[in-house]
């Protein structure tokens, strides 16, 4: 009995754990295909509908810890042309991207395509929430406590 009890509790364990770990989509695997194709199909998308061109994505930087991910990389269009723009306020091809699960279903809450703004500095605000485990270096330094 108490081999029992212990062998489910070490179950358990071994879920949560791996529920709350970071985990790294930087590039495309078996483990992680489902979730990565979600996640960048849905920034994908919301790239077409304000460019009307189809992209892909080269992935510097993509990790998630709990119901957060980060992606940081750049944008190309998928028949390798250039991109072009409607006009010059847009900063080429630089994109950052922050996901949500929601009720088992990754969502886009924001992303900086191609923005000449550093716009992702209160994150950590907005979502405090988020493990910043999952910014890159250079995201994590940058973000401030905005709720002046």
């Amino acid at each position: 009995m108490k081999t029992t009890v212990l062998s489910i509790l070490l179950l358990l364990i071994t879920f949560v754990s791996q529920a709350q770990s970071l985990k790294d989509f930087k590039k495309k695997n078996e483990t992680n295909a489902k979730e990565r194709t979600e996640m960048l199909d849905l920034l994908r998308n919301d790239i077409k509908n304000q460019l009307e061109q189809d992209v892909v994505f080269v992935v510097d930087h993509f990790k998630a810890f709990g119901n957060y991910a980060w992606m940081e990389g750049s944008v190309q269009r998928k028949d390798g042309k250039d991109l072009v723009f409607p006009d010059e306020a847009w900063d080429c091809c630089h994109v950052e991207a922050l996901f949500k699960k929601v009720n088992g279903a990754w969502l886009l809450k924001a992303n900086g395509a191609f923005s000449t703004d550093v716009w992702y500095v209160c994150l950590i605000t907005t979502y405090p929430e988020i493990n910043q485990s999952i910014f890159s270096e250079t995201a994590r330094s940058m973000q401030q406590n905005c709720s002046n």
